[in-house]
């Protein structure tokens, strides 16, 4: 699944068209995508089964990054003369270092030669496949999708992130399989976790206190385990602790027109870019490097300030209709 031969065989097939259906692909799988999407999720449509596509995609990108750097592997165009980087060619490091049988991994010069570069981004696993797959998927989940082309999305939309990722030679065949084992397994966990905190009185709480600290206690481990990424864990914390805060304060009323649903989007925007273009100034005058233990509760703090922030101001700007049940709950 290391092997070069199926990349070959795709780019082959380049074309114009061809070529910018998989650069559009791949451009659509960033996070520039991703981050008003989720906000128009929760503050146009509805927030609680928003606020879990969010927690399936920042558990996610945890747990994919965790991968990338526990296994440390290079990338196809990285390994392979013959494999072009985005149709240009040059950015190889070992001549002929591709797995020579299915079950096989990169030589060991390959994999050598790119841990040994600065700053190297590892390709398994691929993370635009992990996102695309369990956002598209948890969407499913959580609004209770039915109709057949929802599910048919939900199939085709990874596997041609998948497919563009290995056109353009970023990643093999077994980073895209494990993008998608990624994306499903984390997509039904996000799932079943909020499922549970369904549940009223201790049971909920019991569930979501569990997360938060295995949480913290894998932030803490980030000392001596350099593949865990404290920022990437600080905004899967910030997200429970947004949850918790909803949870206590009652989740509001979504029901609202559209000029209210949009005023609730356009907020979320201010308050959201706001505050996090803040933090991360804040963080790079500290001088502190990326993955910085600190980068933990800037994370955290940035997802708390932005989200529940935002969900007050609209409240207070009447946005939002308080719901009497859920406040009680």
């Amino acid at each position: 699944m290391f092997e070069v031969d199926p990349i070959l065989w795709l780019q082959q097939f380049q074309a114009p068209w061809f070529d910018a259906l998989m650069r559009f692909m791949s451009w659509i799988g960033e996070a520039w995508f991703y981050m008003p999407a989720i906000l128009v999720l929760l503050f146009g449509i509805r927030l609680r089964p928003g606020m879990g596509v969010l927690l399936a995609l920042v558990l996610t990108a945890f747990v994919t990054e965790g991968f990338k750097q526990g296994f440390g592997l290079p990338r196809p165009s990285e390994v392979d003369a013959r494999v072009l980087y985005e149709g240009k060619s040059g950015r190889h490091l070992v001549a002929d270092g591709a797995a020579d049988h299915f079950w096989g991994l990169p030589s060991e010069e390959a994999i050598t030669a790119k841990r040994e570069t600065r700053d190297p981004s590892y390709g398994f696993v691929s993370g635009h496949t992990s996102a695309a797959l369990a956002f598209v998927l948890a969407l499913a989940l959580f609004f209770r999708a039915r109709a057949a082309w929802i599910w048919g999305l939900v199939v085709a939309w990874p596997l041609l992130m998948g497919l563009s990722r290995m056109y353009l030679g970023r990643h093999f065949l077994a980073d895209v399989i494990g993008g998608l084992v990624v994306g499903t397994a984390v997509a039904v966990l996000a799932w079943a976790f909020m499922g549970r905190l369904q549940a009223s009185g201790a049971r909920a709480w019991r569930s979501w206190t569990i997360a938060l600290v295995a949480t913290c206690m894998l932030a803490a481990a980030a000392w001596a385990v350099p593949w865990i990424d404290p920022g990437q864990a600080g905004e899967v914390a910030g997200t429970l602790l947004c949850i918790g805060g909803l949870m206590r304060f009652g989740w509001p009323d979504d029901a609202t027109g559209l000029a209210r649903r949009g005023a609730r989007v356009a907020c979320a925007l201010v308050v959201g870019y706001g505050a996090t273009s803040l933090l991360e100034a804040a963080y790079a005058a500290a001088g502190w490097p990326e993955r910085h233990a600190a980068a933990f509760f800037f994370s955290a703090a940035g997802f708390v300030i932005a989200l529940l922030g935002a969900v007050f101001v609209a409240r207070w700007l009447g946005l939002y209709r308080p719901s009497p049940a859920a406040a009680r709950a």
